[in-house]
C-alpha cells in the first residue's frame, strides 16, 4: 500500500468535505446551547439528560465519584447537575458520549479501535489527576482534554476500511495516523465548537517543546501522554521527560510524577472506569 497515496486521498476528501468526520451527539450540543443562557437551570440541563436514562445513570454515578467529591450520595439527575455544576456536566455528557464514536464494523480493525479507546481513556484519566494535583485548572476540562487529544485519528481509521492493504500493514497505518491525526484532531474540534484550549491541547499535544503562557491544558495532556508510554515499546515512552518542557511548568520532575500518579493509582481506575 502507498503511504503517500492514502495521506494524499485523506487531505483531499478533507479539503472537498468528504472525509466522515465524528460529530457530537444533539445532546451535547443541546447541552451547551442551554448553559450558554446566563438564565439557564440545573432543571432544564436535568431534562435534556434525563430523556436518555443510560446518559442519566453514569451522570448520577459520576456525582458520587471521586469527581464529586462529595459525602452523600445523590440519586436524581437534577440533584446531579446541581452538585456537579452545570459546565461540569457539559463536559462529562460531552466525555460519555464521546465512547460511542470508537468503533469500526471491520473486523481487522476492531483491535486497533479498542487500544485506541483504553489510551485515550487513560490519559483522560491520568490527566484529571494532574490538573487537581498540581493546576488551577478545572480537572473535568483537563480529562476531556485528554479523551479527545486523538480524536484525530477515528476518520484515519475509518478511511482505512476501504484499503485492506493498508489494513494487513499496521506499520504503514501507524505512519499515517501520527502524521495526521493532530491535524484531523484539531479539524474535529473546532467544528465541535470547543473552546479554543481544547483545540489547542488537541493540536500541540505531541509538540513536546510547546511552550504557551501559563500553565494550560497541552501541559497537562502532555504530561498524561507521555505517561501513558512508560515502560511501553513506544517513541514517546523511550524520551527523556526531563527536557520537556510541560514537566518543568507543573514543577514535576520524572521521578516525582511517576511517584505521585502511583500513589493516585486508584483514583485514576476509578475514572477510568467511569469512562469506559
Amino acid at each position: 500500500m502507498d503511504v503517500d497515496k492514502f495521506i494524499s486521498d485523506i487531505l483531499a476528501d478533507l479539503k472537498t468535505g468528504h472525509l466522515h468526520l465524528p460529530t457530537l451527539p444533539q445532546v451535547a450540543l443541546k447541552i451547551n446551547d442551554i448553559i450558554v443562557d446566563p438564565n439557564a437551570t440545573a432543571k432544564a440541563v436535568a431534562k435534556v439528560v434525563g430523556a436518555d436514562p443510560a446518559l442519566s445513570a453514569r451522570l448520577i454515578q459520576a456525582a458520587n465519584s471521586p469527581l464529586a467529591r462529595a459525602n452523600h450520595k445523590v440519586e436524581n439527575v437534577q440533584t446531579a447537575v446541581t452538585r456537579l455544576g452545570m459546565l461540569t456536566v457539559r463536559n462529562l455528557v460531552s466525555s460519555f458520549l464521546i465512547r460511542n464514536m470508537f468503533h469500526t464494523r471491520y473486523p481487522a480493525l476492531k483491535q486497533r479501535m479498542l487500544s485506541l479507546w483504553n489510551h485515550s481513556a487513560q490519559v483522560a484519566a491520568i490527566s484529571f489527576v494532574l490538573a487537581n494535583k498540581y493546576t488551577e485548572l478545572k480537572p473535568d476540562e483537563a480529562m476531556l482534554a485528554g479523551l479527545i487529544h486523538d480524536i484525530g485519528k477515528l476518520p484515519i481509521i475509518a478511511k482505512a476500511e476501504e484499503y485492506p492493504g493498508l489494513v494487513k500493514n499496521p506499520a504503514s497505518l501507524d505512519v499515517v495516523l501520527d502524521k495526521l491525526h493532530a491535524r484531523l484532531g484539531k479539524v474535529i474540534v473546532q467544528a465541535w465548537r470547543f473552546a479554543p484550549e481544547f483545540v489547542t491541547a488537541v493540536a500541540e499535544h505531541e509538540n513536546l517543546q510547546y511552550e504557551g503562557e501559563g500553565i494550560d491544558l497541552v501541559d497537562v495532556v502532555t504530561v498524561a501522554n507521555l505517561h501513558s508510554y512508560a515502560g511501553k515499546d513506544h517513541p514517546l515512552g523511550r524520551l527523556n521527560w526531563a527536557e520537556v518542557p510541560a514537566f518543568k511548568k507543573l514543577e514535576l520532575d520524572p521521578e516525582a510524577s511517576i511517584a505521585a500518579l502511583e500513589e493516585a493509582r486508584q483514583e485514576i481506575q476509578q475514572i477510568f472506569q467511569l469512562l469506559s
